[in-house]
Formats: C-alpha cells, structure tokens, sequence
C-alpha cells in the first residue's frame, strides 16, 4: 500500500466509525425508553434505572478487555465481536418480561457490546490522523452523541405510534404489544450498523505517517510526552491516576444533570406553591436536541485541542461547564433558556469523548491507545453508574436541586484544576 493511497484512504475509517457509534449511542436512549420499559416491567423508574446504570458499568469494564483485543487480534474483529453482543442483546431482550431478563440481554450484553465496539474505531482512527488526533476523535464519537437524537424518535415510533398519554386506559396494553417488535427491529438495525463499519476499520502500516506532517515536539506547556507506555507501564503512573480522577469529576458532573434535568423541571417545593414552569416542555424534543450539542462537543472540543493544546480545551471545557451548573437553577424563566442551558451542559459533556482520549495519546503515547484508554474509560464506568443510579438519592443528601448542581460545579473545578497540574511524565 502506498503512503499516498492510505492517505486518501484514510477517510473511510472515519465514515465507519460514524456508523459504529451511531449504533452505540444509543445507550443515551435510555431517557425516551425507560418511559415504555417501566410499565412493561410492572416497576418504578427508580428500579428500572438499574438496567441503564449496569449497561453503562459494563460497556467500561469491557473497555479493559477489548483495548487488549482490538490491538493483539485487530480493530474490525472486536468491532464485529460488539455488534453480536450489543444486537444479539437487543434481539433476546425481545423475549424478556422480567427486570432480571432486561437486566443480563439490555444491561450486561448491550453494555458489553458497546464496550468492544467503542474502543476500535477510536484507537483506528487515531492511528490513522495523527494531524488531527482531536478533531477525528470528536468525529469518531460524535455519533455516539447524536445516535440517541435518531433512535429516540424511531423507538417512539415504534412503541407508541399514535402517541398514546401514560395515564390513558389502552396505554399499557399498546406498548407491551409492541416492545417485543422494537427490541427485534432495532437488533437487526445495530447489527447492520456496526458489523458494516467494523469492515472499514484498520491499522496503517508501521511507521506510516501523513506526506508532510511532522510529529510536534514533547514539552510540558502542550503536554506532550513525545514517549510510548504500555498499559502495565501507565497505570503505574500518577499522570494516570491523575487523569483518571479527572474524567470522574467531570463525567459525573454532566451526567447528574443528563440524569436529572427532567425531574428537576417538574419540581415542586414543599409548600406547593411553586411548580417549575418548564414542567409542561417537550422532554423528548429536549432530550434529542441535547444529544445533537453533546455530539457536537466531541467535534469542537476535539478541534479545539488540536489548536491550543488538549490541556488548554480541557480547562476552558470545565470551567465552562461548572458556571454552566452554578446558574443552572436559574433556568425557570422560561423553556428557551432552559433549553439552551440544558443543550450547553451537554456540549461540554461531549467534550470529555474526544479531550481524554487525545489526552491520552499525547501522555503515554499513541503506539497502545487502545489498551491505555480501556483503563482510562474505567472512571467513566464509575462515573456513570453512580449518574445514573443516584440522583434520587443525591438529591435527598443535599436537600434540593440547587445544592446538588453547586456540588457538580466544584466538582468541574476540582476537575480544572487536577488537569492544570498534570504535567507529561518524563520517562
């Protein structure tokens, strides 16, 4: 192959990983589903937050595995390996009626699937533009951010087709008709999107690099290591625990409002006479706008690291997102401003996707990404059960809404200021 055409080649990559992250992203749909899933299940919502919160749990710890893989066996088979179980999943879940059935089919092998399947095109792609290592990071997971904006309306669709209220009488009896159907027709959607762009995922041959770039130097300001670790190697690091700690604090802080802004839109104070005017907004409409920012985030922050330095964008990002969430409670002016709130927060949550793993590559080298960001995406793992799992319960530690969003800020800053003083190891 010559470096000419792997260079116009290269492109293909990026159009599959689209295609593979589409499919994954829509773990995010949990939100529009849970709506269908509770009443079917006969539990609360509270009980039924478990299935999206071990999925999320899952897909990180597979990461750790499928980082390995994907470099001993190569990217497209471990992709092809995440669509089996992610569809496969989807398909069996057809057959469930119970939390625990739902819990393995749509919590443990959809969350595994996307775990092998998240990893490949990332840890490809990177290899493939080491010029624009933020920008087609952003691209590469971008679509995980916009899937859940498509399938939110596709799984309305087809459960709830002639938009059926809850409390209506023949609610119950519609949905449990037709969420066999849904899990079936999606599975077989999953698996034609990440098995064919699984195909188009490959490694450049040793020592490939783009005709004229010239890899930037190592130097503490930009963060670059200029060195290459293995995975025994980075964990034994304290830039990874530093790192680590980072993405925890900052994943945490944006999934508790993706978590909770609905909720939080609805409340009423304890004398009752106050209820939250966003109460009558279309969450479906909000909840698939905000999907489309939080794919645009993995594009713009990641371009972004790619101008002034993914250390830079990861400051900007947190301080950013923690004023985002210190006047998030001001939002019940009215539905165009919570929206753009609400939209903004998941804009810089975006960011996480494409600035930790750039951060990564730039600290421990780009050489064993897959297997060095698989322990990486672990905080997310962390990060995200306890987003998904807890808010109830966090609300009910802190008092109100408004606490609990003063908390997430310092959490941003706390995040913004680890990532200040993360310096590039030395050796």
């Amino acid at each position: 192959m010559s470096t000419e055409k792997a260079v116009r080649n290269r492109w293909i990559v990026v159009v599959g990983a689209i295609m593979i992250q589409l499919a994954l992203g829509t773990i995010y749909s949990w939100g529009t589903l849970t709506v269908f899933i509770s009443p079917y299940l006969g539990e609360i919502k509270e009980v039924t937050v478990f299935i999206f919160g071990i999925g999320l749990l899952t897909f990180a710890i597979t990461m750790i595995f499928a980082g390995q893989l994907q470099q001993k066996y190569g990217p497209w088979k471990i992709a092809i390996l995440g669509g089996v179980l992610m569809g496969g999943g989807v398909i069996l879940s057809a057959f469930m009626t119970t939390f625990i059935g739902l819990f393995i089919t749509y919590g443990i092998l959809f969350g595994a699937g996307i775990g092998f399947g998240y990893v490949c095109p990332i840890a490809s792609a990177s290899k493939w533009f080491p010029d624009k290592k933020g920008f087609i990071n952003g691209i590469a997971v971008a679509g995980f951010g916009a899937g859940s904006f498509i399938f939110n309306y596709l799984i309305k669709a087809l459960v709830n087709p002639t938009g059926l209220e809850t409390d209506q009488p023949n609610f119950e009896s519609t949905i449990s008709n037709n969420i066999p159907i849904m899990f079936i027709i999606l599975g077989i959607i999953y698996l034609i999107l990440i098995i064919g762009g699984a195909f188009t995922l490959s490694n450049p041959p040793e020592g490939w690099k783009p005709i004229g770039w010239v890899p930037p130097a190592p130097s503490e300001k930009s963060g670059i290591s200029g060195l290459e670790f293995e995975r025994n190697q980075t964990i034994k690091l304290p830039q990874f625990w530093m790192l680590w700690a980072t993405f925890i604090l900052s994943a945490i802080s944006g999934l508790m409002v993706i978590g909770s802004y609905a909720a939080f839109a609805k409340t009423v104070d304890a004398s009752d006479d106050f209820v939250y005017v966003i109460g009558t907004a279309d969450f479906v409409l909000i909840g698939s706008l905000a999907a489309l920012f939080n794919g645009l985030g993995r594009i713009i922050w990641g371009k972004l690291a790619d101008i002034i330095t993914y250390k830079k964008a990861m400051l900007m990002m947190f301080i950013t997102q923690a004023i985002l969430l210190f006047i998030y409670f001001t939002t019940n002016y009215n539905e165009i401003y919570f929206l753009s709130m609400t939209c903004a927060i998941y804009f810089c949550f975006g960011g996480n996707f494409s600035l930790f793993p750039t951060a990564t590559s730039d600290l421990f080298g780009s050489k064993n990404l897959g297997p060095n960001y698989g322990m990486i995406f672990t905080a997310y793992g962390i990060a995200g059960f306890i987003g998904a799992t807890m808010v109830n319960a966090f609300v009910s530690i802190f008092g109100s809404y408004l606490v609990l969003f003063i908390v997430m800020g310092l959490m941003s800053i706390g995040a913004a200021v680890i990532a200040y003083l993360t310096k590039p190891p030395k050796s």
